[in-house]
C-alpha cells in the first residue's frame, strides 16, 4: 500500500525582468515542489495570474516601463488571495511604502538567495494555513502529533507497539517523521490509542 502523502499543489507567480533570477527562483521552487511560472513582461503575468490563479508571487520591484508597486496593486485586485512578496536590489523606503500599500508582505534583497528564499515563502505559506505541502514535512508534522495523541493517551511506545502489532522501533521511526506510513498503519495505531482515526490528522 502506498505511503500517507501530502503535497498540496502551491502555485508561485514570478514576475521579474531579469530572465537569470527567474531561472534561480524557477529551480530552487521547483525542488521545493512549487508548481513555478515565470515572467519577464508584467502583463503577461497579470494575465497567467488572472486566468490560473496562484497562492504566492514574487514581483521585481524595478522593471522597465511599469512601477513594481503597480504591478503588485494590479496582482492584488485580480488574485486578492495571493500573498506577495517584493523584491529589490536597492530598495528605498518610499518604493518599499509603496509596495506594501499596494499589497505586499514582505521584501527580498537582491542578490535573492536560496535559504531566505524558502524561509520567507514558508512564513507566507503558514499564515495561508498551508503546512508541510512537501511529503517530508507532512512525515515530521504527523509524527509530532502521533507523539502527542500517545502521551496525552498515556501510552509508552512499547505499550503502541503490543497492541498495535507494529515495531517500536518503526513507530519510532514514524514518530520522528524519518519513515513514510500508510493508512493501513495509522488505523492500527489510532486502534492502539483508542482514538478516531480523524484525530491523528488534526491540526497537520
Amino acid at each position: 500500500m502506498a505511503g500517507v502523502k501530502a503535497r498540496i499543489p502551491v502555485r508561485t507567480l514570478v514576475i521579474d525582468d531579469d530572465e537569470a533570477v527567474c531561472r534561480s527562483i524557477q529551480r530552487w521552487l521547483s525542488d521545493a515542489a512549487h508548481e513555478v511560472i515565470t515572467f519577464t513582461r508584467p502583463c503577461e503575468g497579470l494575465q497567467a495570474a488572472s486566468a490560473v490563479g496562484c497562492q504566492l508571487a514574487l514581483v521585481d520591484l524595478r522593471l522597465p516601463d511599469v512601477a513594481g508597486p503597480d504591478i503588485i496593486a494590479s496582482l492584488t485586485e485580480v488574485c486578492p488571495q495571493t500573498r506577495i512578496v517584493a523584491m529589490s536590489a536597492f530598495p528605498d523606503t518610499p518604493q518599499v511604502l509603496a509596495a506594501v500599500r499596494a499589497g505586499a508582505r514582505d521584501l527580498l534583497t537582491k542578490p535573492i538567495q536560496r535559504d531566505s528564499l524558502l524561509a520567507t515563502l514558508e512564513r507566507q505559506l503558514a499564515e495561508l494555513g498551508i503546512h508541510g505541502h512537501t511529503e517530508h514535512d507532512f512525515n515530521q508534522r504527523l509524527g509530532t502529533r502521533l507523539r502527542a495523541v500517545r502521551q496525552e493517551a498515556k501510552r509508552t511506545l512499547s505499550d503502541v507497539a503490543t497492541l498495535s502489532g507494529i515495531s517500536a522501533a518503526q513507530l519510532s521511526q514514524i514518530e520522528l517523521g524519518k519513515n513514510a506510513t500508510t493508512t493501513w498503519t495509522l488505523a492500527r495505531i489510532s486502534g492502539a490509542l483508542r482514538v478516531p482515526l480523524g484525530k491523528l490528522f488534526e491540526n497537520i
